[in-house]
């Protein structure tokens, strides 16, 4: 019944409901929409620090009949820099360009954080922390409105979510990767709205 996604997207309660399932932007012609009953942020989000623990959950009315993705706590040998990981949205196909009216997909690479930081820190003067991931830079990138979804890798024929779409500069341009909210970093905010074990 929860919905992880980026605390920017949730700062406004502009989304009454989740569409979940669906390949298609209006959520209409499969999958299922499901109303919003209450947002959290992250309390250590600012927007002013640049989306440092851009990460927000969304509690659901009903739970989702598609099973849930995993969410990745450890950072391993599937989440290292080089490793392959995928994203998806209905965002623009091209900066500032129209959205898409079908989910795309695109495998970007993970990068180093320490390399990513010194790349946008030489471009703009933009920090990267411990509480991002990034990935792409290969002219593959999320975009505008692709805001709060998946970055996934796979770990023994399973999907993980380890980041959300959190920010950039442009899209796919050669050399700059997108920013994630990095999920592992962001445990203790996350867990408490899991369902418990049962004994």
């Amino acid at each position: 019944k929860i919905l992880v996604t980026a605390a920017h997207c949730a700062r406004t309660p502009w989304a009454t409901y989740a569409s979940i399932g669906s390949h298609y932007s209006n959520g209409a012609k499969d999958g299922e929409r499901i109303k919003i009953v209450k947002r959290t942020l992250h309390p250590k989000y600012n927007k002013a620090t640049r989306h440092d623990y851009d990460v927000a959950v969304f509690e659901l009315e009903t739970e989702s009949k598609f099973t849930p993705v995993k969410l990745n706590w450890d950072e391993d040998q599937f989440t290292t820099p080089g490793v392959v990981s995928w994203v998806r949205g209905f965002g623009s196909i091209y900066t500032d360009g129209p959205t898409s009216p079908v989910l795309l997909e695109a495998d970007m690479v993970i990068w180093e954080n320490s390399k990513c930081h010194a790349t946008f820190n030489k471009y703009k003067n933009l920090n990267v922390t411990s509480s991002m991931i990034c990935a792409g830079g290969e002219l593959k990138d999320t975009c505008q409105d692709d805001s709060g979804g998946p970055l996934t890798v796979t770990r023994n024929g399973e999907e993980y979510l380890v980041g959300v779409t959190s920010w950039g500069i442009g899209c796919a341009k050669p050399g700059l990767p997108g920013v994630y909210a990095r999920i592992s970093e962001v445990r203790d905010f996350i867990e408490p709205f899991l369902p418990k074990a049962a004994c």
